[in-house]
């Protein structure tokens, strides 16, 4: 990728933005502050832009309407999904439309920064941010120049901090962002069998995935992306130990994955569990992972990483004239776009991580057994609007406990979480 004007012989650079991070975030940022006529530099600490990367790379067909991506960046579609209850259990949905894409994050993130740079964005690779400051004046960012470890100094108005999961530049303006973090590990294989191209596949139980999921990703033929994450606090196990044991013994994998060949492991952090405070102040807008905003059921948050950088990239330029009621616009903004679904999407995992494996096992079946739920959730369900299926579920959920009463408490949990998701 280019370094187009970011590397002048003055010992300070002036901005009106500085983009820090070239993920979904921070490319939508950095273009949408380009197309408003401001100088902006978007920074990326490796030397090439979507390496390493660290996504499954499934991606909302809302996101390839709404932000005009072409089709060719796609790898796999993705209508129907299993999902392995701890008992063996499989329950099989499917919707009468795409409900999203497989990316390769490598390309894709590359066709977005260029897309900024065609906005009139300015782009500097191998840079890593290492620290921000205010002042009367504005904004101070340093860091140094890989491999070579020269100094990087630039000054700008605002700050767009788009580092992804463990951002370092907003403690350092005193903003607390509280969270917990799910580690997760990825193998890319081939030569795996029984694949549905259209379907990825899910594993849940405590002794596969503690706090979180295992998933298998079909990108075509035999090829997929097999991956879990954990939460370490509820197991000292690292993602690797967890991942060898699935391929090598669950029932549902173990004879398809006989053989498979392992091309590509990527590892990675995502935010979980995170709290409400603002992802802004003075000087600073954050965006996508570094401000959590993700979906803690599924850790997916491409779609609303490209929207919240797009928001902070419109409003920048009322900042930048010194409206600084531009900061509450960005929050206003992203909050009401997807703000919700955030919510909901972490009461949701606290619930989910309140269940036992027996119980996990019982609602998986009753939804297998029950063609009316079923269709319910394939009616409603959108995996980048979870809340949408939430009441549908519960009524089924609560008929059925009419006749299995063992499920009662599934029903009051559920219901807990639909009040507090509405708060």
């Amino acid at each position: 990728m280019p370094c187009r004007g970011a590397n002048r012989k003055s010992s300070v650079t002036g901005f009106d933005v500085i983009v820090v991070g070239a993920g979904p975030a921070g490319s939508e940022a950095a273009r949408a502050a380009a197309l408003s006529g401001l100088r902006t530099l978007l920074v990326e600490e490796h030397p090439t832009v979507g390496v390493p990367n660290h996504c499954t790379g499934k991606l909302s067909y809302h996101a390839f309407r709404e932000f005009d991506l072409p089709r060719s960046l796609a790898l796999n579609s993705i209508s129907a999904a299993v999902f392995h209850s701890p008992g063996g259990a499989a329950v099989h949905v499917r919707r009468a439309m795409v409900d999203s894409y497989v990316v390769d994050r490598v390309m894709f993130d590359r066709w977005l920064v260029e897309r900024a740079v065609d906005a009139g964005a300015e782009v500097a690779t191998g840079v890593r941010i290492m620290a921000v400051a205010r002042d009367g004046a504005g904004m101070t960012v340093r860091g140094e120049r890989r491999p070579a470890g020269q100094t990087f100094e630039a000054r700008c108005r605002l700050v767009i901090d788009a580092e992804g999961a463990a951002p370092r530049l907003p403690q350092m303006l005193g903003l607390a962002l509280p969270r917990r973090h799910a580690l997760g590990l990825q193998y890319q294989m081939r030569g795996i069998g029984g694949l549905t191209p259209d379907t990825p596949e899910m594993f849940f139980g405590d002794g596969i995935a503690p706090g979180f999921f295992a998933w298998m990703m079909p990108l075509g033929g035999d090829r997929a992306r097999v991956g879990l994450c954990v939460d370490p606090r509820r197991t000292r196990r690292p993602p690797v130990w967890y991942l060898d044991r699935l391929l090598a013994t669950h029932p549902a994998i173990r004879t398809r994955a006989a053989g498979a060949v392992v091309e590509q492991k990527v590892g990675g952090r995502i935010p979980l569990l995170t709290s409400q405070a603002p992802a802004s102040g003075l000087g600073i807008m954050i965006a996508g992972d570094a401000a959590g905003q993700v979906k803690a059921t599924s850790g997916g948050g491409i779609y609303y990483a490209m929207i919240a950088g797009r928001i902070a990239g419109d409003v920048a330029a009322g900042y930048v004239a010194g409206h600084r009621g531009a900061v509450a616009a960005y929050e206003r903004g992203w909050r009401r776009r997807f703000g919700r679904e955030v919510a909901f999407t972490a009461f949701g995992r606290r619930v989910i991580n309140r269940l036992s494996d027996r119980e996990i096992d019982l609602l998986l079946r009753m939804i297998a057994d029950s063609p009316q739920i079923r269709a319910s959730i394939e009616a409603a369900g959108d995996t980048q609007f979870q809340s949408r299926v939430f009441f549908p579920l519960l009524r089924g959920v609560a008929a059925a406990a009419l006749r299995q009463p063992v499920l009662v408490p599934l029903v009051g949990r559920a219901f807990l979480l639909g009040m507090l998701a509405q708060v």
